[in-house]
């Protein structure tokens, strides 16, 4: 029987993502308003490193990634940052703490706003942070050697049940960007007439499964960092942060694959090179562009 037109038909996870992306980038484009336009107009003198939708992007990169995931062939994950697409959401810093949990001591992903004033108004200029997954990792040297390896991948993978107390700290220390913290026990519902079950719910971290309930806490004293959502790359889904950017500012993908996003993103284009004077080698990549509502600012007004 023919199908009937305009039946519901399900959504496959592509047409998923690109069709909540979308949705996102909509809402936040009204809910935004006057800025949105003005940041259009402004960014007029600098063309957009990529014309995709967020949702075509996100669509286009969860593609790659299942080709990826069921080639079997070993990838080199890179994540790329256009800071001009930012909007200051935190949209990823709440799907983060969604997707694996962590207490006030610290997060594994941040936005760190810088607010300046030129000449006569005010404005914000956003930075999205995690670990950069380095290659020359100096966490790695500070600490006995197997506590943290760097997985052929490109990620940089802590063994949580070794890397603790003084240990975890001196890994923490050793990291020049302080994208690790070492996990004090502490959730956000302590003090109040009941602890919420998303703080206490299981949750994978490394490739073992881990509770943050008080009292018993199995990650308390241990290293904690970004890990690229690792647990859902094997499943061929991608990072959390990447899935919730409203404004298509994350770019995530096989830097082996010469076709892929983070590749065509980068090509030709300025990269910031304020975390090679570390000799680290990262993997997270900030593209070095003027920023529309201030060109003649430095990109080190927020990378270091």
């Amino acid at each position: 029987m023919k199908e009937q037109e305009g039946a519901a038909r399900p959504l496959g996870r592509r047409q998923f993502f690109k069709a909540t992306a979308s949705a996102g980038a909509a809402a936040a484009a009204g809910a935004m308003g006057v800025r949105m336009i003005e940041s259009s107009q402004a960014e007029a003198a600098v063309p957009p490193v990529n014309t995709d939708s967020p949702g075509d992007l996100i669509a286009r990169m969860q593609a790659e990634l299942e080709q990826v995931v069921a080639s079997g062939r070993r990838p080199g994950w890179l994540m790329v940052v256009d800071t001009r697409k930012c909007i200051g959401c935190d949209a990823c810093t709440a799907a983060c703490r969604a997707e694996v949990p962590a207490g006030p001591a610290g997060a594994l992903r941040r936005v760190i706003q810088i607010r300046l004033t030129l000449t006569d108004r005010p404005i914000s200029i956003f930075k999205p942070f995690n670990c950069l997954q380095c290659d020359n990792p100096p966490c790695q040297r500070a600490v006995p050697a197997g506590m943290i390896r760097k997985r052929p991948d490109g990620i940089v993978e802590l063994d949580q049940t070794v890397l603790r107390g003084d240990f975890a700290r001196a890994a923490a220390a050793a990291c020049p960007f302080q994208a690790m913290h070492v996990d004090d026990g502490r959730n956000f519902t302590e003090g109040t007439p009941a602890p919420q079950a998303y703080e206490e719910r299981s949750f994978t971290e490394y490739g073992r499964s881990w509770q943050r309930k008080p009292g018993a806490n199995a990650l308390q004293n241990a290293a904690r960092k970004c890990t690229f959502c690792s647990h859902l790359l094997e499943q061929a889904i991608l990072p959390a942060c990447v899935t919730t950017c409203i404004g298509g500012a994350m770019y995530f993908g096989d830097g082996n694959d010469p076709s892929s996003p983070v590749n065509e993103v980068t090509l030709g284009r300025r990269r910031f090179a304020g975390h090679d004077a570390y000799g680290v080698q990262p993997r997270v990549i900030y593209l070095e562009e003027p920023m529309p509502e201030a060109s003649s600012l430095s990109c080190q007004i927020c990378h270091y």
